[in-house]
């Protein structure tokens, strides 16, 4: 046994040391990390005050309070959501009578959307806490951002869809199959048009700011994919930033009848895992309006841990192994990361909310900085059973000047019995400390509706280690199915279009040439696939490979 320090902030430009005993570096759960550092105890660790506001998000506190790598200045306009009533319409807004609209303006601030009882507004960082004091007002946040599951695609030869193409369509031109691609940005998309992508393409964005490209090509290279696999679907591109904004983009697809929706992007800490949530349920209302639903598995394999919280020594802090309670991962020179905790005490999904959660547990990050431990983010929300709080804790987005280890703990603040924990660590980082691929499934892939797609290797059948797995919260076996990551197109050249980003179009598009070649149904264009994957792994459906790798020939 050895004795090091463990240091925390108590204000800003003063750091205080504090000794704690750490054990003998074990290989325990370390197979798909390299141990750095040696485990650390952190009982006799002084957790700071949880001062969390009822009302704010630890994340967008901590931003307004200036405890974050990038502070917001008191006059400086912030983005937010404000979660309200349900049947909140965005309509009212519209109107301008609506007294949260009205105490919006009075306060500084604009409105920039709204949808499904959530507001997005730019507010003067000064008055956020103001604006909480509403009655109708159950919650302040930042909003949810979901992140990309990152020349004719060799998917069309591999999946068989070249028998498929020969056929005669099924379909006319006054009653073409139509797909939509929702992301987050089509740079180049319109140059394509004609060439790799179809005539007749439609656009538009959901942004505030109307930026179609959005600095990124992801999207384009999904819709290139999906023409090469479906050339007579018309394509409907649409793109937005938050989540607020994704509803808005949903309700208007919804209006336009695709027959098609096609995402690569997921969500961190959007849903309870088990299929319900708000972006999930934008899943559920496609399905019910008869849309197929293809969403991309994620790509958190080897940057997800799930749990159970155990506390052998009796400090409050969950022990990942032994005696260790900090769970670290190194982040490379100018990369980013953030870490999102959720557990089990969602409550019941109503359509539009969940219940409260009554177990409170926190989330430190810390950050190695050479010779103890610094706590650099004290995530502590309210969870104590009222309207608009949920099981769960995510730090803001950290950026390394120098390549650097962080690392977090689990405190269980109150809480009368433990919960079951998922942690995913996002940015740029390599395998986290006892990383767990089973249940790395992201939002909304785990909806039961979604046709949820991981990835393999192109030209073979290994499963590329970072495709996320299941299975779901509620035990459904998921990916659906597994197609075809490292693809080349023109937007990312020659295999440079990898994850399960690229494996969900070659799907979405299969489904789009069945669909226009004969007369199926979405029941029967499901048991096609299902029935033609080529079984991976284990007989049957399994919760790495699905049904299969997608597979059209006979």
């Amino acid at each position: 046994m050895k004795s090091v320090s463990i240091g925390r902030k108590t204000a800003p430009g003063l750091f205080l040391a504090l000794a704690v005993v750490m054990a003998a570096p074990s290989d325990m759960g370390r197979a798909l990390a390299p141990v750095v550092l040696p485990p650390a105890d952190l009982a006799g660790y002084a957790v700071p005050p949880k001062d969390a506001h009822p009302k704010i998000d630890s994340a967008l506190w901590n931003l307004i309070q200036a405890r974050t790598a990038v502070p917001a200045a008191a006059g400086e306009p912030v983005r937010i959501v404000l979660e309200t009533d349900p049947d909140f319409s965005p309509i009212s807004l519209k109107r301008g009578w609506s007294p949260v609209f009205l105490r919006i303006e009075a306060l500084g601030g604009t409105i920039e959307c709204a949808a499904g009882g959530l507001i997005q507004a730019v507010v003067p960082a000064s008055r956020i806490a103001l604006l909480s004091q509403g009655a109708d007002i159950s919650r302040l946040r930042l909003p949810l951002t979901p992140r990309t599951a990152e020349v004719v695609s060799e998917g069309v030869a591999l999946s068989g869809a070249s028998e498929w193409l020969a056929l005669p369509p099924y379909r006319t031109e006054s009653t073409p199959i139509r797909i939509a691609v929702l992301d987050l940005g089509f740079e180049g998309s319109e140059a394509l048009i004609g060439t790799e992508l179809p005539d007749g393409t439609t656009h538009r964005s959901f942004r505030t700011d109307g930026d179609l490209a959005a600095g990124t090509a992801h999207g384009t290279a999904c819709a290139e994919i999906i023409h090469d696999m479906a050339p007579e679907a018309e394509l409907i591109l649409i793109n937005f930033e938050t989540d607020v904004e994704f509803r808005a983009a949903v309700y208007y697809l919804l209006s336009q009848d695709p027959d098609i929706i096609s995402c690569s992007l997921v969500w961190t800490g959007a849903g309870a895992g088990d299929g319900t949530g708000p972006i999930c349920q934008a899943v559920i209302d496609a399905a019910e309006a008869d849309i197929l639903w293809v969403n991309a598995a994620g790509d958190d394999g080897q940057s997800h841990w799930r749990g159970t919280f155990s506390d052998a020594n009796g400090d409050s802090f969950h022990n990942f192994a032994g005696s260790d309670e900090i769970l670290q991962w190194e982040v490379p020179a100018g990369g980013s990361t953030r870490a999102t905790l959720v557990w089990n005490d969602w409550g019941t999904w109503n359509g539009s909310s969940y219940g409260a959660p009554t177990r409170d547990y926190d989330l430190l990050l810390w950050r190695w900085n050479g010779s103890v431990w610094e706590l650099l983010e004290y995530c502590d929300d309210w969870q104590t059973g009222l309207a608009g709080q949920k099981p769960l804790e995510q730090s803001s987005l950290w950026t390394a000047a120098e390549t650097t280890i962080y690392g977090v703990s689990i405190l269980k603040y109150q809480a009368d019995d433990n919960r079951t924990f998922d942690l995913t660590v996002v940015g740029n980082t390599g395998n986290i400390e006892y990383a767990a691929a089973a249940g790395s499934l992201a939002v909304p892939a785990d909806a039961e509706d979604a046709i949820a797609v991981g990835a393999i290797v192109a030209g073979s059948n290994v499963l590329l280690a970072q495709s996320s797995q299941g299975p779901t919260i509620d035990g459904r076996i998921k990916p659906d199915f597994v197609a075809f990551s490292g693809v080349k197109t023109r937007s990312y050249g020659s295999g440079g279009f990898s994850g399960t980003s690229a494996a969900a179009p070659h799907v979405a598009g299969a489904l789009g040439l069945l669909k226009s070649k004969m007369p199926y149904s979405i029941a029967q264009l499901r048991t096609i696939l299902e029935k033609r994957a080529l079984d991976l792994g284990p007989a049957g459906k399994d919760n790495l490979y699905g049904f299969g790798r997608l597979n059209l020939k006979k």
